[in-house]
């Protein structure tokens, strides 16, 4: 008999949500602004803000992929968020929208941002449209170029922005670049109802898919003028890394899942998950154990939540022991945790969610996991004490037999046969003996009152015919 985890941790009502996740990127700036020698003089830019207690950021050489940011997760299970900031060259900030709905964690920002390298922007950036897909080889984001989306591709657009249209003079042409936050508002008010509108009916609010907003960076922005911003879809990968996938977002599967044995990380400053795969050595909040497709048992409509938690927890437990044999789950110290599929979800096409394990602190935050729970696995840099052991005793309890429901009080005059037995828990194993309460005993019938006498109250004949009382001893007989 396998051992099922004492409590399951649904995430899907969280639910559901549901705000998307937004990610901001900085794409790249104009072929005929050339670059200025490194040694050179540039033009001055403002000093990026520093957070206390934070050293400045010198600039960078090259690019390089930021922390990340995310929001957060589900009604009974904890639904997760998603990472990763897309670049074209220049400056790289990933900017979530921060939902608070269930299920959703809490979002954040990126308390050390990435200067920018004022790289040149593409004609890719420039001409991209509505409903072109973007791709750049690994490592090298300025090559971006518009591909076909039936091929791999790393980023697909649902509308671009041409922010000079915009009313006052915040985007004119002697305005300062958008600093962080701003850009963070900019993809809420923007990039959210352009992808909404985008993909339509087919917008899952909890998709693996993220929303993220594209732009130039500082330098297109002061050199060239570039005001144009790409909002639209992105798959968060391992190191901050966008994930290339082909076809549209709108025709595959948005289901949030990963293979079996991928840990997604966690956030040092929150201690709230963010579901980007990191290696199972660094540190992480949970460990995948399995996916569950829901059409495979709901072929047809969205079942209720009850079906659904049932279906999901069986399918979890079975395969998180399957996965950790020989290993117990109890003895790991870790919780099963899973989502349900919410009714924007189903509707967008997503059946598939995700099985993991995790430790939940008192606090609302999650425990940092180091190692795969099948290996030396650390929880906050300890290893687990798992609890004692179950007893064969407990293991093999006979089953108890159902009880039937207590009948509602009888009438007074009216008392409970001789054989009757009280309901209660009597009967269970171990239980102490119940006296059955008896009947009371019947009581003799009152004697017959006599009738009212007819001479209107003298007193009654004597029952012996009015005979003189007998003799006082040593008397003798009267008439002798």
């Amino acid at each position: 008999m396998s051992d099922a985890p004492e409590e399951a941790v649904p995430t899907g009502e969280s639910e559901p949500i549901d705000e998307p996740i937004a990610d901001v990127v900085d794409a790249p700036a104009d072929d005929e602004a050339p670059e200025p020698p490194a040694d050179g003089p540039t033009t001055e830019l403002p000093a990026v803000p520093v957070e206390p207690g934070e050293s400045p950021t010198d600039p960078a050489d090259g690019f390089r992929w930021p922390r990340g940011l995310q929001a957060t997760a589900t009604r009974r299970a904890l639904l997760l968020t998603a990472l990763g900031g897309l670049i074209i060259a220049g400056l790289v900030t990933a900017v979530p929208a921060v939902g608070t709905g269930p299920g959703r964690l809490a979002g954040y920002i990126d308390s050390d941002p990435i200067p920018s390298t004022g790289a040149r922007s593409n004609s890719a950036f420039n001409h991209a449209a509505s409903g072109d897909c973007l791709m750049w080889p690994d490592g090298n984001p300025d090559a971006a170029n518009i591909v076909k989306c039936t091929d791999d591709h790393r980023f697909e657009v649902a509308e671009s922005l041409d922010m000079r249209t915009f009313p006052g003079s915040e985007y004119g042409p002697n305005a300062a670049p958008p600093t962080p936050a701003r850009i963070q508002q900019i993809t809420q008010e923007q990039c959210e109802a352009a992808v909404r509108q985008y993909m339509g009916p087919k917008f899952d609010p909890n998709s693996k898919f993220s929303v993220s907003l594209l732009w130039s960076g500082d330098r297109a922005w002061r050199q060239s003028g570039d005001r144009r911003m790409l909002c639209g879809l992105q798959q968060p990968g391992a190191n901050n890394q966008q994930t290339a996938f082909k076809g549209k977002v709108a025709d595959i599967d948005q289901s949030k899942v990963w293979p079996a044995g991928t840990c997604l990380g966690i956030d040092s400053a929150t201690n709230q998950p963010i579901d980007v795969p990191v290696d199972c050595a660094a540190p992480h909040a949970m460990e995948v154990t399995g996916t569950v497709n829901l059409a495979e048992k709901f072929p047809a409509a969205l079942p209720a939540e009850p079906e659904q938690d049932g279906f999901i927890k069986d399918s979890c437990t079975k395969m998180t022991d399957a996965y950790l044999a020989p290993i117990k789950l109890r003895t790991t110290t870790l919780t099963l945790i899973y989502p349900t599929v919410s009714l924007p979800s189903w509707a967008a096409g997503s059946r598939a969610v995700a099985c993991s394990i995790g430790a939940t602190l008192g606090n609302g935050g999650w425990a940092t996991l180091l190692n795969s729970a099948k290996g030396p696995l650390l929880i906050n840099g300890q290893p687990p004490v798992p609890p004692p052991d179950i007893p064969e005793e407990r293991l093999s309890l006979p089953p108890i037999p159902a009880q039937a429901p207590a009948q509602a009080p009888q009438a007074p005059q009216q008392t409970s046969p001789p054989d009757a037995i009280p309901p209660g828990n009597q009967h269970l194993p171990n239980q102490p003996a119940m006296t059955v309460p008896q009947s009371p005993a019947p009581q003799a019938p009152a004697a017959p009152q006599a009738p009212a006498p007819a001479d209107g109250g003298a007193p009654p004949p004597p029952a012996d015919g009015g005979a003189p009382p007998p003799p006082a001893p040593g008397e003798p007989a009267p008439g002798t």
